[in-house]
């Protein structure tokens, strides 16, 4: 189990590190659309590419995000019914949950995710839209994003797993963590 475990750890960094990274990008989002309202209103001036690089970055956080908000327990769940059961009880729904549903999901849409960005890069696709970008290395991300996501699964669900065995104290906090 402590291999496991330190497998675990590798993942939760990984996430972390790379959500953490990626949160900066609301801050360069922020500034794109702030820059987009000024040249438009000030200079009369309007940029498909600027607009269309705010519409990925809120993208790439949001599916680069989802992995380290998972680590971080902020995915919604039904807290009225899982707040009033019995830990072990929550920890054996959050395990089923992750593998019933959250990885098989997660496969299901990397894998045609995967296709899609195939298609997306051998036909270059890019913004229909004078001036735009090119839209198929976005769409490398969401593949990418969901194996993470699903990563952090298996992270989560070798913790619980622990929990269970006693190798490793019931959690303080929300998460499963």
């Amino acid at each position: 189990m402590k291999f496991l475990l330190r497998i675990a750890a590798a993942i939760d960094a990984l996430n972390t590190t790379i959500g953490r990274w990626m949160s900066w990008l609301i801050l360069f989002c922020t500034l794109t659309s702030a820059v987009t309202a000024t040249l438009r209103y000030t200079l009369d001036w309007g940029s498909n590419a600027l607009l269309e690089a705010q519409w990925f970055m809120f993208g790439l956080v949001f599916l680069f995000c989802s992995a380290w908000t998972l680590w971080e327990g902020g995915h919604v769940r039904i807290d009225i019914l899982h707040a009033k059961l019995p830990p072990v009880v929550q920890i054996w729904i959050e395990i089923l949950g992750a593998l019933l549903f959250l990885l098989p999901a997660c496969l299901l849409i990397a894998i045609d995710a995967w296709n899609y960005f195939l298609i997306a890069f051998q036909t270059r696709e890019a913004s229909p839209n004078p001036g735009g970008l090119l839209w198929w290395p976005l769409k490398l991300a969401i593949p990418v994003a969901f194996v993470l996501l699903s990563l952090q699964g298996i992270s989560e669900t070798i913790k619980n797993i622990a929990i269970l065995t006693g190798d490793r104290p019931l959690p303080v906090r929300k998460g499963g963590h």
